[in-house]
C-alpha cells in the first residue's frame, strides 16, 4: 500500500483517504448531512464560486418577469445545479440562498406557471426553469398539486375513466392519488 503524503485529506470519522466534503468521505458525509437536515442545522453551500453569482450567471430574464435558468436541466424540465457533489433543483437552491430554508413538508410552487393559462405544463414548461424567488411560494405538496394543470381537474372528477363512481366504498387513496377499486379488481382478474 502506498504511503499517504502530508497533503492527503482523511475522513475524520472513518479515516478513509477518499475525502469528499466537510472533512469526511462520501459515506460519512451523507450520514452527517441527513443528521443535520433532521436537526435543521444543514446549510446549503455551493462550490466553485459564490453561490448567488453562480446561479444568477445562469439565469436570463424573460418578458413575463421569470428568470430562466440556462444551466443543466433534469428529465422533468427543472434546472439543476451541483451543490457539494449532489444535484439539487436550481429554484430550490436560489430560494434557500436568498430567502431562507424551505419549511419541512412544503414544496415550492411556481406562481408564474399558475398565472399563465396558455402553458400546458410538463417537461417542456419554461416556468419549471424559473428561479425568480418572487415567483416561488412554499405550499403543501397537496396544494401544489391542486394548483397544477391536472390537479384541479382531477379533484372535481366524480367517476373513474371507466365510469365507476369515486365514492367511499369504491375509492382507494394511495400517496394522495385516488384509485378505483372496481377497475383494480377487473385488472387482477385479467392478469
Amino acid at each position: 500500500m502506498a504511503e499517504l503524503g502530508p497533503e492527503t485529506r482523511l475522513c475524520i470519522e472513518c479515516g478513509s483517504s477518499r475525502f469528499y466534503a466537510r472533512e469526511r468521505c462520501n459515506t460519512c458525509y451523507i450520514r452527517l448531512r441527513k443528521a443535520l437536515r433532521r436537526s435543521g442545522q444543514f446549510e446549503l453551500r455551493l462550490v466553485h464560486g459564490k453561490p448567488l453569482e453562480r446561479l444568477q450567471s445562469r439565469a436570463v430574464p424573460s418578458l413575463n418577469g421569470c428568470l430562466l435558468y440556462t444551466g443543466t436541466l433534469n428529465n422533468r424540465g427543472y434546472g439543476q445545479i451541483s451543490v457539494n457533489g449532489a444535484q439539487v433543483l436550481a429554484h430550490r437552491a436560489m430560494y434557500e440562498l436568498t430567502v431562507g430554508p424551505i419549511p419541512d413538508g412544503l414544496a415550492l410552487d411556481h406562481l408564474c406557471h399558475n398565472r399563465d393559462p396558455n402553458c400546458m405544463g410538463g417537461p417542456t414548461c419554461l416556468h419549471r426553469r424559473c428561479v425568480n424567488v418572487e415567483h416561488l411560494e412554499p405550499v403543501t405538496k397537496e396544494e401544489n398539486s391542486r394548483r397544477g394543470r391536472g390537479g384541479a381537474n382531477n379533484a372535481v372528477k366524480t367517476h373513474c375513466p371507466a365510469g365507476h363512481p369515486y365514492d367511499e366504498t369504491n375509492t382507494h387513496v394511495y400517496r394522495g392519488t385516488r384509485h378505483c377499486r372496481a377497475c383494480n379488481r377487473a385488472h387482477k382478474k385479467v392478469s
